[in-house]
């Protein structure tokens, strides 16, 4: 019985390239480091004053952050996204949670410093 040889996967294939405007919503694509970069290049040092909440609050980056809609919602979203000129999901959401935290007191209360300590290492959306 003859077999047929096994098809090498790990060949070396370019990456693909993405097209930033077929990125529906997006406004930008975060740059991919490159594999020559050595990894003094590509981290940033940690800030000196401040190491917990400095980052979060100087971070222009969106932060991965998902929920639950009723599904009649969902797809207002979806009609808002294709009909309205300019209407871009992320931004109309950050707008109305930030709307909703600006009149909730305790919202903009700090947190213990022990608890936004555990927090900032337990969360890898606040390291920095």
């Amino acid at each position: 019985m003859s077999s047929t040889p096994k098809r090498n996967f790990t060949a070396k294939t370019p990456r693909p390239v993405l097209d930033t405007s077929s990125l529906y919503g997006m406004d930008e694509v975060p740059p991919i480091p490159s594999a020559s970069a050595t990894p003094s290049e590509t981290v940033e040092p940690l800030p000196s004053a401040s190491p917990v909440a400095e980052p979060v609050a100087a971070s222009p980056e969106w932060v991965k952050f998902s929920t639950y809609l009723h599904p009649d919602t969902y797809l207002r979203l979806k009609q808002a996204e294709y009909w309205e000129p300019g209407f871009v999901v992320r931004q109309q959401i950050e707008r109305a949670v930030s709307d909703l935290l600006d009149t909730l007191e305790n919202a903009n209360r700090p947190l213990p410093e022990e608890q936004l300590r555990k927090l900032v290492q337990k969360d890898k959306k606040l390291k920095p």
